[in-house]
């Protein structure tokens, strides 16, 4: 053993615990004096040693050896070095063994009838829209793309296939951004009317009414929004003076106020007479 250590081999060739052989090194002090120093030299040694392997691989190629593992030709997924040139080139040459005839059968079915290269590759909808149906999908875009570039024929055909498709989906997107503005529209006016039902005072006598007729002349163009306020205090005033508040309401004499003080030098009010005359 002590020959091993010497050797710069550690404990686990000789599979022996370190407590047991720090047990046996103080019964034995001349031994364990050479030999305790050489077991932590030969452990640190056996650590330095254990990253060699991943030290060296950094100059060797990928395994098909064709691109060299270092800089950024090298990505790491769980824990494991990947080539990146290699995972490049089967993005660019996939294989075709799920391109089976009854797959190519139904993408041509579907182009016929007036599907597009998204749909039956990435499960995007006609028109442009931004949910995805999974359910659409055929063959991956790297397949499909791959196939046509493999055989002329079937590229040709595509590219007939979809000749029309670009207008028919620029006409569904105009189609959807024409409703997303007449939605859009209906909500601003909407919000319009409640605005300016709001700039009249809750007890306005017509208050509707004279919401609507605004709003009317705002949808029309013949008020501008700046000026809405203002018209609004132009209504205001003029039911003011059409029905003024100090005149009663069925008359032309002003109101009288039942707390009035009737005589200069007594308590008297209105509202006394009243009540006695209508009690006694």
């Amino acid at each position: 053993m002590m020959v091993a250590l010497r050797e710069g081999q550690t404990l686990r060739r000789f599979s022996i615990s370190v407590n047991r052989f720090k047990a046996y090194c103080e019964a034995h002090p001349d031994y364990g004096q050479e030999a305790l120093p050489l077991i932590d030299a030969n452990a640190m040694a056996a650590i330095l040693r254990k990253g060699n392997t991943k030290r060296e691989k950094a100059s060797v190629v990928c395994l098909r050896g064709l691109h060299p593992m270092t800089g950024e030709n090298v990505t790491f997924h769980h824990g494991r070095r990947q080539c990146l040139g290699c995972r490049r080139a089967a993005a660019k040459n996939p294989p075709l063994a799920s391109l089976t005839p009854d797959v190519i059968e139904k993408m041509k079915i579907a182009l016929r009838g007036g599907a597009t290269v998204g749909e039956i590759s990435a499960g995007k909808p006609r028109g442009g829209g931004k949910a995805k149906d999974p359910s659409l999908i055929l063959v991956q875009p790297n397949i499909f793309y791959r196939y046509r570039q493999l055989n002329p024929e079937f590229d040709r055909f595509v590219a007939e296939a979809i000749a029309d498709s670009n207008s028919v989906g620029q006409k569904i997107r105009f189609s959807r951004v024409r409703a997303r503005k007449h939605t859009a529209r209906a909500r601003e006016e909407a919000n319009d009317y409640h605005a300016i039902r709001a700039m009249f005072p809750a007890n306005f006598p017509g208050r509707d009414d004279a919401a609507h007729d605004l709003f009317l002349a705002v949808f029309e163009g013949s008020l501008k929004r700046s000026d809405v306020k203002a018209r609004v205090k132009d209504y205001v005033r003029a039911h003011h003076r059409m029905f003024p508040t100090k005149y009663a309401k069925f008359g032309d004499r002003p109101l009288l106020s039942l707390d009035e003080v009737l005589f200069d030098d007594g308590a008297t009010i209105r509202g006394d007479t009243i009540s006695r005359g209508l009690w006694d």
